[in-house]
């Protein structure tokens, strides 16, 4: 499976940026596109890209109708979804070395915005998975290979 990982600069006094990781539409199942209400290109000109908590989800989450319980499996979805784009993003972006993704991270080295495609195993509805072995995963351990130079 092919993602995309993106550092974007936000901030302008403090050198402040937004990391990302996505996942090409091309690599997820005609049915699991259709059930991810939130994708576009953001502004990255690779396509449709999904975020990678509607990629690890299972599909019973994002079939399910709208209401708390939905709202409150999510939240562990995106926890877990936090965690290993942190692990993927520090792989490819040293200065990223946070536990879990932030919204926004403060960089004093100022890197320029750069964005690099790896290739990883398939992690489609593999929340569960991810879940259980949260404190051991690694790039390695998820199969990440990074793709060329940033």
């Amino acid at each position: 499976m092919r993602i995309l990982l993106t550092r974007t600069r936000i901030g302008v006094e403090a050198p402040s940026y937004s990391y990302r990781v996505h996942i090409p539409f091309t690599e997820i199942s005609l049915e699991r596109q259709g059930l991810i209400s939130m994708h576009s290109d953001y502004g990255l000109g690779a396509g449709l890209l999904a975020r990678l908590p509607d990629v690890i989800a299972p599909m019973a989450h994002l079939e399910a109708a709208p209401g708390l319980d939905k709202h409150h499996f999510g939240k562990r979805v995106d926890a877990v979804a936090d965690r290993v784009a942190a692990i993927l993003l520090g792989a490819v972006f040293p200065e990223m070395a946070e536990r879990t993704l932030p919204f926004r991270l403060d960089v004093p080295s100022a890197p320029p915005n750069a964005r690099a495609f790896g290739a990883i195993e398939n992690l489609t509805g593999r929340y569960e998975a991810l879940a259980r072995g949260l404190d051991s995963l690694t790039a390695s351990s998820l199969g990440f290979r990074a793709e060329g130079d940033r």
